[in-house]
């Protein structure tokens, strides 16, 4: 009796601590799921999409796209909280991939031609509709460059040219007002570039190249007949005109000097030629009652026995130089003779020509 007792005692004892046990694993089981917030149900697979319909260019291409794993709740740790844990638990979701832009086909027909850059001189189209004249600055040059256009000038006839030469000390746009009254009444280019005057000593070879290049260009942009221009200089600028006309003679048609001529600073680079061919007509106008003409007598002398056309005028007063009548007594001569000298020429030309093929004739004959 007594042992069947503690049978019954022992069974429901096991019985209790069966019950308290599964109630107790059952409660820190909850317990345990309510701290880490475990979902009742693992996720599917669209719940770690982005919310939305995702656009084109946040698709990523199928071969770009991240293999993405579901996590399963049982692999999470329990002691992780929440946040890091909505962070295992959903998917990452894919970066978004842009696809390069595609540069737009653009049809050989309709695309543009390239624009070509010029100088800020008029072309033949703008010359034709609105010519400029006046008082011009022309650009695109190191150094300024003043042109003084006639009015209303046309493209289907050639004009002269009178280059100033440059004077020390003297400023191109000042130099310019000089022939400008002319030049309006006689419909004249007249050209003044800026002075790059040598120091003392030094070669004038650095000025020379820059007025040839300006004027060769302004020729081939403007109406201007190449055997119409002329250079003109005043004080030393008319001794660079004399230094010019030696060294270039076949660059301009006649020159004018005025106040100074052959005697000065670049006298030792003067050489006088005899073939009229390497030759220019020079007028001269010196003042009265100075040492200028008596400095460029033997020069006067030596270019006179060579063969050069020369004219020589006296003057009284510098206010002689600035009237009108004395500038169109200058620029008819220069004109006249230029133009008649410019016949010398062609004809010293073909008659030396002519020489050469009968001496070299004469010599096989014999």
């Amino acid at each position: 009796m007594r042992n069947f007792r503690k049978s019954v005692l022992f069974l429901f004892g096991v019985v209790l601590f069966t019950v308290f046990s599964v109630s107790a694993r059952a409660e820190t089981v909850e317990e345990k799921k309510s701290a880490v917030n475990y979902p009742e149900a693992y996720p599917v697979a669209k719940e770690a999409q982005p919310v939305g319909e995702p656009t084109q260019s946040q698709v990523a291409p199928v071969e770009a796209q991240p293999v993405q794993a579901a996590v399963s709740p049982v692999q999470a740790t329990p002691n992780v909280a929440p946040e890091a844990q909505a962070v295992t638990t959903a998917a990452p979701a894919a970066f978004p991939v842009v696809p390069a832009p595609q540069a737009p086909e653009v049809s050989p027909v309709a695309a543009p031609a390239p624009e070509v850059v010029t100088k800020d001189l008029p072309g033949e189209e703008s010359l034709a509709t609105s010519a400029p004249s006046g008082l011009i600055e022309v650009s695109g040059y190191k150094y300024p460059v003043y042109l003084f256009a006639p009015k209303d000038y046309k493209l289907d006839r050639t004009y002269a040219m009178v280059m100033l030469a440059p004077a020390e000390s003297a400023k191109a746009e000042k130099q310019i007002e000089y022939l400008t009254g002319l030049a309006q009444r006689r419909s004249i280019f007249i050209l003044a570039p800026y002075v790059l005057w040598p120091k003392m000593g030094d070669t004038p070879y650095t000025l020379d190249q820059w007025l040839l290049t300006v004027k060769k260009d302004v020729m081939e942009r403007y109406p201007i007949s190449p055997k119409r221009v002329y250079l003109v200089g005043k004080d030393s600028g008319a001794h660079y005109a004399a230094y010019m006309g030696m060294k270039y003679p076949k660059e301009f048609a006649a020159i004018a000097l005025l106040g100074q001529a052959w005697d000065g600073q670049f006298s030792q680079l003067l050489i006088p030629h005899s073939d009229p061919a390497d030759q220019v007509p020079f007028f001269i106008a010196l003042k009265a009652d100075t040492d200028a003409k008596a400095r460029n007598q033997a020069w006067f002398d030596k270019l006179q026995q060579k063969g050069y056309p020369l004219h020589l005028v006296d003057y009284q007063t510098d206010e002689e130089l600035t009237q009108l009548d004395f500038k169109k007594t200058v620029f008819e001569w220069l004109e006249e003779t230029g133009q008649s000298w410019a016949v010398t020429r062609a004809q010293s030309q073909k008659n030396w020509k002519g020489k050469f093929k009968k001496g070299v004739k004469d010599f096989f004959t014999v």
